[in-house]
């Protein structure tokens, strides 16, 4: 367990979430309990997203997702976002999560890439993408942060796995706080094990 917190806690530091020498503290001050593998003990000290489940669901049945900019530990602003189709709302760690499901995009910590403001993109996307790439294993690919641009048509609701703002506020303010504080990383915490 002790060598997968450090690899854990290495991820973070090569980001620039934790500084390079404080990254054994880290892992050793992670909860000892060898079961225990979520990841809210992840405390970094530069700007991240951090996304978690509310108790809320749309109309069309997404969960709606908390996501909390956060910068040096305390949340700055929460926002609400959708994953995954509305028939489709199996949360899993990236291990368990397939290819091609239609869910919510796994739990674990992504490397926040380069925001794309071009054009082509497609309609269910809006006019910004956010790609994010796991840092984990998982077969699940081509994930990023993008406002739920279809959801007033009929079976558009909900992503293909991408995280989805609820409106365009939501992404720009969302695109605003990584470029500001250079952000390089997303924590999804669903609470799993």
């Amino acid at each position: 367990m002790k060598g997968k917190l450090l690899a854990i806690a290495t991820i973070l530091s090569i980001h620039g979430i934790i500084p390079p020498v404080t990254t054994l503290a880290y892992a050793e001050n992670a909860p000892k309990d060898t079961t225990h593998t979520k990841l809210s003990w992840v405390q970094p000290q530069a700007a991240s997203l951090h996304v978690t489940l509310s108790s809320k669901f749309t109309n069309t049945g997404e969960r709606i997702l908390n996501v909390d900019l956060v910068r040096e530990g305390e949340v700055v602003k929460r926002l609400q976002a959708v994953s995954g189709k509305p028939q489709k709302q199996a949360f899993r760690v990236g291990s368990e999560s397939r290819s091609g499901s239609r869910e919510p995009l796994p739990q674990g910590i992504y490397a926040i890439g380069q925001i794309d403001r071009g054009v082509g993109l497609p309609l269910a996307m809006g006019n910004t993408f956010i790609p994010v790439t796991p840092q984990f294993s998982t077969s699940r690919s081509g994930i990023g942060i993008h406002r739920d641009a279809d959801r007033m048509i009929p079976g558009g609701s909900g992503t293909i796995g991408c995280l989805g703002l609820l409106n365009q506020t939501g992404i720009e303010t969302v695109a605003e706080f990584i470029s500001i504080y250079n952000v390089k990383t997303l924590i999804v915490d669903y609470g799993l094990k």
